[in-house]
């Protein structure tokens, strides 16, 4: 039996009305600090702490904002991506960015369009706050919670609820750095527990022949220049305690976080100076003390498991339903996934490095009302998924896709590759990891065409040391740098190798070659062929880098290490997607403004 104690109840629809994220008296607010920026009343250092404190981040373009739209553990309804769709129609870019922390970003927004963009996310109950600045950032969820067949339960109501605490919450406004929080409920760990300040992996206990819900919680994980593993923190937080030790957690982080050097001010910091058993003594002080002064005051959680929507019985589908089609086959195999709910199925929707078109986010809308729940879930791997779909009608949401290019096969594996908008956009970019991500993608449709659906296997690409494209946690991975060959300055890319998030096996991706940007795709190629010749029966890929050791494989990667002369090969000495002379351009980022 589950626990029904008076914390939290269950709820048996798939998915009950939420509040609003959003609130319209602080979006007067922001008008009026805007209004006083441009009169010279405040300065522009207390502007930008107030402007990313709402979601607003300054492009390395003067003058253009990115407007982060929060999206809490992911979900959306159809009105809400039909309104994303208009705003996405609307940016000068024409697309929205689907981002590794869930969220939707749109580029190049003028500060005076700024508010009125706001409002129009209020009217579908979104929001832009504490999407950026020294705050809790998005609640995310793995994208199968609810449908996953191996999960202990749906956590994301759980999620939810610490969402909604602690969003706009004044323990939560002026933190040393910024905070990440993000839940899983099943073992695979789609959530990406140990990479964020607090990770939450739900789990099931009996106790006197009564199943209870609750929590490991795991904290101080961290990627950036200095990545860590997420620690240990408690074996069970039964679902009542959950939001007081996370405010708990966030409290001890608030008081002993490093105010003085933003570099050394995230919470992976006060663990390894403390110690987690410290860390831990703190906490559980914290916690006791607030269980005690805000008893009855704690948001109550209720939780919720998920029921299929009405569009009929789903039934077997019958040859004449099933295309034959090869395109369509593939995508079967690599995209859709059979939920735990019999008959229906979760189908992936890959999209080129997280962008999203407006018709095909009203098509994505439409899908979700015609096929599944009327919801989608936005990944952490920038895709989003429909979920709900009838086993029978698989094929006819393919041809609907595909009418939009949204059919795209490969979803979470070799081919779809991760990266940061890098110095397209960021100002802390060094160099374009979109452009070498792109050139990636284009050996996969062609030279590496028969391996781009293996599975296990990830390449994710920062344009920077900083990680916002999860390098350190890739199978091959890729940050932005640069350095003089014959005395000019090329763009290049430190590669990494190896990383593992399995249960008891977790470890960052290593160092193992720096490669100019232009012989990066080459450096893959040659890593994937050796492995592909040389891999034993069923040895996945990290296996195959353990085995084959560091040394011979830094001497397999050294021929793409070096660059012939300027004179002789000027296009190497070029970023990717850019005709002039490379230099490293970053400005002040506002990371941790």
């Amino acid at each position: 039996m589950s626990d029904t104690s008076d914390t939290f109840t269950i709820d048996r629809r798939s998915h009950p009305d939420q509040p609003s994220w959003a609130e319209k008296e602080e979006i007067d607010t922001f008008d009026q600090f805007v209004q006083r920026f441009w009169r010279g009343d405040i300065s522009p250092d207390e502007f930008k702490r107030f402007r990313l404190q709402n979601g607003i981040y300054g492009q390395r373009q003067d003058g253009e904002q990115m407007v982060r739209v929060k999206i809490p553990w992911g979900g959306l309804t159809a009105d809400q991506l039909e309104l994303l769709a208009e705003i996405a129609a609307e940016s000068p870019r024409g697309v929205g960015h689907v981002t590794t922390r869930q969220n939707m970003q749109f580029h190049f927004v003028k500060l005076e369009r700024v508010v009125a963009l706001m409002e129009r996310l209020t009217s579908v109950g979104l929001t832009t706050r504490e999407a950026c600045g020294n705050t809790v950032r998005n609640v995310t969820v793995g994208h199968c919670a609810g449908v996953c067949p191996k999960e202990a339960f749906d956590v994301t109501p759980y999620a939810d609820a610490v969402a909604r605490y602690l969003l706009r919450n004044p323990m939560n406004q002026n933190l040393p750095r910024k905070f990440k929080i993000a839940f899983s409920g099943c073992p695979d760990d789609l959530g990406l527990t140990p990479i964020h300040d607090i990770g939450a992996r739900g789990v099931l206990r009996v106790t006197d022949h009564k199943e209870e819900r609750g929590f490991q919680l795991y904290v101080g994980g961290g990627l950036g220049p200095s990545p860590r593993v997420a620690q240990f923190l408690e074996e069970f937080t039964p679902c009542d305690a959950l939001a007081p030790t996370v405010a708990a957690i966030v409290r001890v982080f608030d008081r002993l976080g490093n105010r003085d050097n933003r570099n050394l001010a995230r919470m992976k910091f006060v663990l390894n100076k403390l110690g987690i058993e410290q860390f831990r003594k703190l906490v559980f002080q914290e916690r006791t003390g607030l269980e005690a002064t805000l008893a009855g005051h704690l948001p109550p959680i209720v939780g919720r498991e998920e029921d299929r929507p009405h569009h009929g019985t789903p039934r077997p589908p019958s040859p004449s339903m099933e295309s034959g089609d090869p395109a369509y086959l593939r995508w079967r195999v690599t995209n859709v996934l059979d939920q735990k709910q019999a008959g229906y199925a979760m189908v992936h929707v890959r999209l080129e490095l997280g962008d999203i078109t407006p018709i095909q986010l009203r098509t994505l809308a439409f899908a979700s009302r015609e096929f599944g729940d009327g919801t989608v879930r936005s990944t952490n791997q920038q895709n989003f998924v429909l979920r709900w779909v009838r086993i029978d009608r698989v094929a006819s949401l393919h041809r609907a896709l595909t009418a939009v290019g949204l059919a795209q096969p490969s979803a979470e594996r070799l081919a779809d590759i991760t990266a940061c908008p890098g110095a397209d956009t960021c100002q802390l970019g060094i160099t374009s990891s979109r452009g070498l991500a792109d050139a990636l993608g284009e050996r996969f449709k062609d030279g590496l065409s028969d391996l781009a659906d293996e599975a296990g296997i990830r390449i994710k690409i920062s344009g920077c040391p900083n990680s916002c494209g999860q390098h350190h946690i890739a199978n091959i991975g890729f940050y932005g740098g640069a350095k003089k060959f014959h005395g000019q300055q090329a763009p290049t890319y430190q590669m990494l190798l190896g990383a593992s998030l399995e249960p008891g096996q977790v470890h960052y991706a290593k160092p193992v070659a720096r490669v100019p940007a232009k012989n990066s795709p080459g450096a893959v190629e040659a890593l994937l062929r050796l492995y592909q010749a040389e891999r034993q029966p069923s040895e996945s890929f990290r296996q195959f880098l353990e085995r084959y050791g560091a040394d011979p494989l830094k001497e397999v990667l050294k021929p793409f290490t070096e660059l012939a002369p300027a004179l002789e090969a000027p296009d190497r000495y070029r970023d990717f997607q850019s005709e002039e002379a490379f230099s490293v351009q970053t400005g002040p980022g506002e990371c941790a403004a």
